[in-house]
């Protein structure tokens, strides 16, 4: 028997050779977390240019100057009526007393978001919107509702100022590079990229990127029980569950069922064009496992089936069979949900090691234990973070799906002390959890 670390490697090195490289444009990486290749260096300044982080007027720091000089201060404030005083003395007075007032300034024209304005002569002013760049002769932005009458389309402002002070040179305005210089790294590579990422990409006029490639695999549902003809049939989840976890991942994906019959198995793998096989069932001890079987009738096939020391999800394969690279998980469906978390979904995203492919959070039992964990494995339960703390969501038991939908983490209930080394242990009396929505 294998731990579940150990077999995480074993899957990851069955996948690991069919991910290769390839450059993609941003919007085939929209809603897939691909991981980047290499370095990503901005080839531009970004914001391009001084612009405008407000609405309101560009002028010149020194025409600010000019004005202080040669105006009084006046205890009103711009674009507002003068509020009467307060009735309630322990209340501050009104907001406009301070406020300084300097004299007209002519508004010579406007600059939209898009447009480059012409030079600004000193002692004017001229309308710019947010995000339009600062013109020549120009370092400093004024907000509209600092000025009076407070409107666009004026032909003079007075510049007003409620905190007493004058602006200082480069008040709103973003400056050009402020963000990122041209030349930076903007994204290291090992990124698993996140919408953020690939806003940046964009920003710096980065069209594409180069990242992992994934598999094209067959989802393939085992077993005479899922056969519509069944005397006793199921409804299949698994392929189902399984094609939807993968296309998250941004991969391509078909799916077979097929009975208990080694033969057609091998026949049905053989012929598709898939890199990777993912198959569901047949691989415990029972008398019908016919990937079990189908592996003793492939002369070519190298396929390891081990018991894993996991609760749910002990029976286990991978290798090769059919010409294919080949995963098989158990067949019940929260044993087969898990089995994706703990192995496939980390090797697909290029994980290997203690690097989780969830977000890791610790959290104290609400209530403690509701049944006792299993000797000698990692117990995986499904859980709810609640205001008492972590609650189980439904039973251990690996055909509990509805529980499995209705919880929000995979909770890690490992077996002996906590163990830095281990990926999946505790911290003291907190246990580990991966937050899966």
């Amino acid at each position: 028997m294998t731990t579940a670390k150990m077999h995480r490697v074993r899957v990851f090195e069955t996948i690991a050779p069919l991910i290769e490289t390839e450059t993609l444009p941003l919007s085939a990486l929209l809603d897939s977390p691909r991981r980047l290749i290499a370095d990503v260096d901005s080839p531009i300044d970004v914001p391009g240019f001084d612009n405008s982080s407000m609405d309101g007027y560009a002028l010149a720091a020194a025409t600010l100057d000019a004005l202080e000089a040669e105006s009084p201060m006046h205890a009103s404030r711009p674009n507002t009526p003068a509020q009467p005083a307060s009735p309630n003395p322990s209340e501050p007075q009104s907001r406009a007393e301070g406020v300084r007032q300097l004299g007209a300034v002519p508004v010579v024209g406007r600059v939209a978001a898009g447009a480059r304005g012409t030079r600004v002569a000193p002692g004017t002013a001229v309308e710019i919107m947010t995000g339009a760049p600062l013109p020549s002769g120009t370092d400093t932005v004024i907000r509209i509702e600092d000025t009076s009458p407070g409107v666009f389309g004026s032909e003079s402002i007075t510049v007003g100022f409620p905190d007493g002070k004058k602006p200082r040179p480069g008040t709103f305005v973003r400056p050009r590079g402020s963000d990122v210089r041209s030349g930076q790294t903007v994204l290291s590579a090992g990124t698993m990229l996140t919408p953020a990422h690939l806003g940046v990409a964009a920003a710096c006029g980065v069209n594409e990127l180069s990242v992992r490639s994934l598999p094209r695999v067959l989802v393939v549902s085992t077993g005479d029980e899922i056969a519509a003809e069944a005397a006793a049939g199921i409804n299949d989840a698994n392929s189902v569950t399984l094609s939807a976890g993968l296309r998250r991942l941004g991969v391509d994906t078909e799916v077979a069922f097929v009975p208990d019959d080694p033969q057609q198995l091998l026949d049905r793998v053989r012929g598709s064009a898939a890199d990777l096989v993912i198959s569901t069932g047949g691989i415990s001890k029972g008398a019908h496992e016919v990937v079990r079987l189908a592996a003793e009738l492939d002369a070519g096939s190298s396929m390891v089936f081990e018991p894993i020391a996991m609760q749910p999800g002990g029976p286990q394969g991978c290798g090769r069979l059919a010409d294919h690279a080949w995963v098989a998980l158990p067949g019940n469906p929260v044993s087969t949900l898990i089995s994706f978390e703990m192995f496939i979904r980390p090797a697909l995203l290029g994980l290997v090691g203690q690097e989780p492919p969830r977000d890791v959070e610790y959290h104290r039992l609400a209530h403690g234990f509701d049944e006792e964990p299993p000797q000698g494995k990692l117990q995986i339960r499904r859980g709810r973070v609640g205001p008492s703390g972590l609650e189980f969501v439904g039973g251990s038991r690996s055909h509990l799906l509805h529980n499995y939908a209705e919880a929000t983490h995979l909770v890690f209930i490992a077996d002996g002390d906590p163990d830095p080394e281990d990926p999946f242990a505790a911290d003291g009396d907190r246990l580990k959890t991966w937050k899966i929505r």
